[in-house]
């Protein structure tokens, strides 16, 4: 190796040293220009976000999407909000009835709610009219609010077996407990009775 091929090799190296740095530095900019922008343009939606108004949003399109398709498979089905549910529970004039699955059901339920899988019932492994025998008994049916439907396939099943004063509860047990009203975890649900 001649002496004059360290030279260039130092300055070489020099070069890549100095070109990482500004090109790490530049990169490093334009993450932070890409970053501001995105805030300012979606600045609305990033404080409905922190504020929780844009949880209320996305909870209140559900529910109405799940009413749009309640409708369009049973014009009968009928919902009740939480207010509404809450004075039927506070008055003792309600069955509570949970559609979630077993495993969801134990893991928490509105307080005094009979678990009572959709599956349990189509399946037959629950005999409702033991359950619930007067079929004009005030019913209030739910699952998991938002999308979740096993609420309405309930009401659905149990308007088809005869039952007459079935509501569903739109906001599901997630509206309910966040609303902090009573909740339970329970034993054991009905799915085998």
């Amino acid at each position: 190796m001649r002496q004059g091929d360290g030279l260039k090799q130092n300055d070489i190296s020099r070069n890549l040293d100095i070109s990482f740095g500004t090109v790490l530095k530049q990169c490093l900019f334009l993450i932070i220009i890409a970053c501001l922008i995105g805030w300012v343009i979606n600045y609305q939606l990033l404080s409905k976000s922190f504020s929780g108004e844009l949880r209320i949003e996305i909870q209140k399109k559900q529910l109405a999407d799940l009413k749009v398709k309640a409708k369009q498979v049973s014009p009968g089905v009928k919902f009740i909000d939480l207010v509404s549910a809450k004075k039927l529970y506070d008055e003792q004039q309600a069955i509570f009835l949970d559609a979630r699955s077993p495993e969801e059901y134990a893991k928490g339920t509105i307080y005094g709610a009979i678990g009572l899988s959709i599956m349990s019932v189509v399946k037959g492994s629950v005999n409702i009219e033991k359950l619930i025998p007067n079929k004009n008994d005030l019913i209030v049916a739910f699952c998991s609010g938002g999308e979740c439907d096993a609420g309405v396939e309930l009401a659905e099943e149990l308007a088809g077996r005869g039952y007459t004063n079935i509501f569903v509860l739109g906001e599901g047990y997630p509206g309910w407990r966040d609303a902090y009203y009573p909740v339970s975890i329970p034993k054991r649900g009905v799915d085998k009775l």
